[in-house]
C-alpha cells in the first residue's frame, strides 16, 4: 500500500494518478504530520509519498521521528527544488528516495520499484558524497563503541551486573536483594564504578550503559548501513510533465 502525505490537492491527485494503475493507494490530504504520525500508527503502509511540507520547523531532521514509528516504511521525500546537501540528509535520516515535486510518472514508477526493492535511489552525482557521510558515521560510531567497550571493559563481572541493574532503573535495595548482598555493599560497588569510568551519579552511568548497548548495537547491524550495491543511482531528470 502507497500513502500520499501532503496538503496540496493538485499533487495528491496527480501523485494518485501517477501510482495508483501498479499500487493500492492511501490517499491522506493532511495539513501537519500529526495526522501522518497517527495513520503510520494504525495502519502498514509500505511507502510513503511524503510532501517535505509536511515537515515542521525541524525540517529534515523530522523524518527520524518519521522513520522511527514504522522502519520498514520506505519513506520518499517530496519537495519543489532538489539540492545536493538536502538529498543526502534525507538519506542519512530515513528516507529511501528524494524526488521533485513536478517527477514524471515514468520516473516515479522506477522509483517506487527502487524503494519498494529496499533499494536507495539517489542521483548519481551524489553517491560517493552520500557514502562518504555513511563512512563518516561508521568511522565515529565505531571510536565510541571502542571508547565505551574501554571503560565497561574496566569493570569487574559484579561490577558490571551492578552497572547494568542501575541502568534499568533498579534502586541499591532491589540491587542488593537480587544478588543476595547488602545495600552498603551496592553503594560501595557503585563509588568504585564511579571513578573507573569518570562519572559522577547513577544518571550519568545509567546514560553510559544504555548509550553502549545503543551503539554496539548499531555498529554490529552491518546490514542496515547502506552499500554501493544497495543504492540504485540515476542520471540528472530533465524530463517533465507537459
Amino acid at each position: 500500500m502507497i500513502l500520499i502525505a501532503t496538503d496540496d490537492g493538485q499533487r495528491a491527485h496527480r501523485w494518485q494518478q501517477y501510482v495508483s494503475a501498479e499500487y493500492t493507494v492511501y490517499e491522506l490530504i493532511v495539513s501537519d504530520k500529526k495526522t501522518l504520525e497517527i495513520c503510520l500508527k494504525k495502519i502498514s503502509i509500505d511507502a510513503v509519498l511524503l510532501d517535505k511540507a509536511l515537515l515542521g520547523e525541524g525540517g529534515i531532521h523530522e523524518l527520524s521521528e518519521i522513520h522511527e514509528i514504522q522502519p520498514e516504511t520506505r519513506l520518499i521525500l517530496m519537495t519543489d527544488i532538489a539540492e545536493q546537501r538536502e538529498e543526502v540528509a534525507s538519506i542519512l535520516f530515513g528516507a529511501k528516495a528524494y524526488c521533485e515535486y513536478d517527477i514524471n510518472d515514468v520516473m516515479l514508477s522506477r522509483v517506487l520499484r527502487t524503494v519498494l526493492a529496499d533499494e536507495l535511489w539517489v542521483d548519481r552525482k551524489f553517491v560517493s558524497r552520500l557514502l562518504g557521510e555513511i563512512e563518516g558515521i561508521a568511522r565515529a560510531q565505531h571510536t565510541e563503541a571502542q571508547q565505551l567497550d574501554k571503560g565497561l571493559s574496566l569493570l569487574t563481572p559484579r561490577e558490571t551486573e551492578i552497572a547494568k541493574l542501575v541502568a534499568g532503573g533498579a534502586s541499591n535495595r532491589v540491587i542488593a536483594e537480587q544478588l543476595n548482598i547488602s545495600e552498603r555493599t551496592v553503594k560501595a560497588h557503585l563509588g568504585v564504578i564511579f571513578r573507573k569510568i569518570n562519572i559522577v551519579d547513577r544518571l550519568q552511568l545509567a546514560l553510559f550503559i544504555n548509550r553502549h548497548q545503543q551503539i554496539s548495537s548499531i555498529w554490529h547491524q552491518e546490514n542496515d548501513v547502506p552499500s554501493t550495491h544497495s543504492i540504485a543511482s540515476h542520471k540528472e531528470e530533465k524530463k517533465k510533465d507537459p
